[in-house]
């Protein structure tokens, strides 16, 4: 009988997380494994993304309890052998435990979690809250039966800052989907983009929140097109667009910086763009740029734990490690009016892309589970 695994998330929403968490659950041996997922509510983007063979199920709308409760009744019922979070994991692991199963617990981590504590995003009521966040988060690393992280910064940040043993946690990169990045990177530009779409093009994607620090890439802009007549189009949408939005304004960059929106297709804007650009506070791993290098597209990112382990400097890229306005746009401007530069960096990257393929990175997964059940 096929062991049976179930990816447990929040939602389908568009982040790297759960696009990395649908590639990998789709990739699994079906011959080997009895897939499941379960969504604390069934919504998100990358629902349409899930292998139809693929069991869903999701609980409704409710208070925190409301939602353990329903996902404690569900593993009851189903008795996964595998369990894997990718988020919210004390939660899975408490309603685990709960259901009286065997199950064995996989936490699947994305991001540094002391980054995470720290994340303006994230709004902590009280000190206190963030404090005893991170001693039930210890508690719960040490209950796990293995944890996966996305990069080695990940898992140093967690051996340092939480205690976790180094031999309990799993590196394993997230995957790129080469075959539909090359397939949806070639799909036309909507008309309402294709007319702004005048070269020199940056390109950024990512959730328009505190982590991504647009307001650095904004003014890095500023800089830029003093010197080149660069256009940003930015892909993704968040709780920081109305503030984005007016500080392009006060700089004057109307008619040179575009906020595009969630695209379900970021590639066919990516695969247009002269360079790819991310200044994130902090990465975890940095999906985006390894789909960006798959596109061909020479990338400049600022420097953290995940893009370090993605981006091999004057080969496919380049890293700032200034988080300032100035560097930013000198890495850009080097990319841009260099053009043999840029054509080497380009080459490189689709090569540099292929680590990341999702066959490799499935079959990763599958040796982590199996070693979990062994």
């Amino acid at each position: 009988m096929r062991p049976r695994i179930c990816f447990v998330l929040p939602s389908l929403n568009g982040g790297g997380a759960e696009r990395a968490a649908v590639h990998v659950l789709n990739a699994l041996d079906a011959s080997r494994w009895n897939r499941s997922m379960y969504l604390f509510e069934r919504r998100g983007p990358y629902l349409e993304d899930l292998d139809p063979t693929i069991a869903l199920d999701a609980g409704r709308r409710g208070s925190r309890i409301q939602r353990w409760n329903a996902l404690r009744k569900y593993l009851r019922a189903q008795r996964p052998d595998v369990v894997v979070s990718f988020l919210s994991y004390f939660t899975v692991l408490t309603a685990a435990r709960a259901a009286r199963v065997r199950s064995r617990i996989v936490f699947n981590q994305q991001t540094p979690m002391s980054a995470f504590l720290r994340d303006a995003d994230y709004q902590w009521r009280r000190p206190w809250h963030r404090r005893a966040f991170s001693v039930v988060t210890k508690l719960g690393y040490r209950l796990a039966d293995a944890i996966v992280t996305s990069s080695v910064g990940v898992a140093d940040d967690l051996v340092k800052q939480f205690g976790v043993a180094r031999e309990r946690i799993r590196v394993v990169h997230n995957p790129v989907n080469l075959d539909a990045v090359e397939r949806s990177s070639r799909e036309v530009l909507d008309p309402q983009f294709a007319g702004m779409w005048i070269h020199p093009v940056v390109v950024a994607a990512g959730r328009l929140a505190d982590a991504k620090n647009y307001p650095l890439l904004i003014d890095a802009i500023v800089r830029l097109r003093a010197r080149v007549p660069a256009r940003l189009f930015i892909l993704g949408d968040g709780e920081l667009e109305p503030e984005l939005r007016r500080q392009i304004a006060e700089r004057g960059l109307d008619q040179a910086v575009v906020l595009c929106g969630f695209q379900k297709n970021p590639w066919k804007f990516i695969a247009r763009a002269d360079v790819f650009v991310l200044t994130s506070r902090y990465e975890g791993f940095g999906n985006v740029l390894i789909e960006a290098m798959a596109c061909g597209v020479p990338v400049v990112a600022t420097t953290s734990a995940g893009t370090r382990e993605i981006v091999t400097v004057g080969i496919d890229g380049l890293l700032v490690d200034r988080h300032q306005p100035e560097a930013v746009a000198a890495a850009l401007e080097r990319v841009l009016v260099d053009e043999p530069f840029r054509a080497r960096l380009s080459s490189a990257a689709r090569d540099s892309a292929r680590r990341f393929a999702l066959p490799a990175v499935a079959a990763a997964y599958d040796r982590v589970f199996g070693a979990v059940l062994a």
